[in-house]
């Protein structure tokens, strides 16, 4: 991640299909509006988890405040380069960044982490994110996905379609939440998601196979028997029961 600010942009960190599609979408802005403060692609367009068939390209502009003639702009840009897998991007404010460090701090830890800055000046390099509040939110969100599992579960009626879009739409944060988990107990954690369940696994020991499971399932869209989804739902839901345990034992120095 660079730290110093770009005066053009630069391209060189990205992968070539990457940056193929996102470096004229970028210049275009940069056309029209030179005083962006930082342009970034984020997520899987960063990490080895990146399939050119499948992933969108997702990125993020820094705007000094709020600007309605900007997303005028924007709005029409992307959709003209919606064939290029151009995600719309998030738009964030110095001011924005500074109130997601109290309120979503998990939200703002995987910016930190996944992202590369292509031009201006990067924010997020030397913000310092609270491991406290960090384990707060992955408290939340464990047991929030615990309760959506069990509605949803028996929402389906034990219907195959529903059953496996309730894995699919699970799927979503989960690799942030992982993120979240290991940088609350003070460790470094991978961005890329082979590396991040081995982490995982050396907390949580076989229960991360139903993590692994449920995250490449629908990274590859797998088909599977019903007999087998609902097999993986309870794997998982009792992995997320043992993930809760241990983030409630976390202790955090000075908190």
């Amino acid at each position: 991640m660079a730290e110093q600010g770009n005066a053009a942009l630069d391209l060189s960190q990205l992968r070539l299909f990457v940056a193929d599609r996102i470096g004229p979408f970028f210049e275009r802005l940069l056309d029209e509006r030179r005083d962006l403060l930082a342009l970034h692609v984020i997520g899987s367009a960063v990490t080895d988890d990146f399939e050119p068939e499948r992933s969108d390209i997702n990125s993020m502009i820094v705007l000094e405040e709020m600007d309605l003639d900007f997303l005028d702009l924007l709005g029409p840009l992307c959709r003209e380069f919606r064939d290029s897998r151009i995600h719309p991007p998030m738009l964030m404010t110095p001011k924005y960044i500074e109130r997601r460090r109290d309120d979503s701090p998990v939200e703002l830890l995987d910016l930190k982490l996944v992202n590369v800055l292509v031009y201006g000046v990067d924010l997020f390099s030397e913000i310092e994110i609270d491991r406290s509040r960090v384990r707060v939110q992955c408290q939340h969100e464990l047991r929030n996905r615990l309760i959506m599992l069990s509605w949803g579960y028996v929402g389906a009626a034990g219907g195959k379609g529903e059953l496996t879009e309730l894995l699919h739409d699970s799927v979503f944060g989960l690799a942030r939440l992982m993120r979240g988990i290991l940088y609350a107990r003070g460790e470094d954690p991978p961005i890329t998601a082979g590396p991040l369940f081995d982490a995982l696994s050396a907390l949580v020991g076989g229960v991360v196979l139903s993590f692994k499971e449920v995250y490449w399932m629908k990274l590859h869209e797998t088909k599977m028997p019903v007999s087998r989804v609902r097999a993986i739902l309870k794997d998982y839901y009792r992995a997320i029961e043992t993930l809760i345990d241990i983030v409630d034992q976390i202790e955090i120095p000075g908190s």
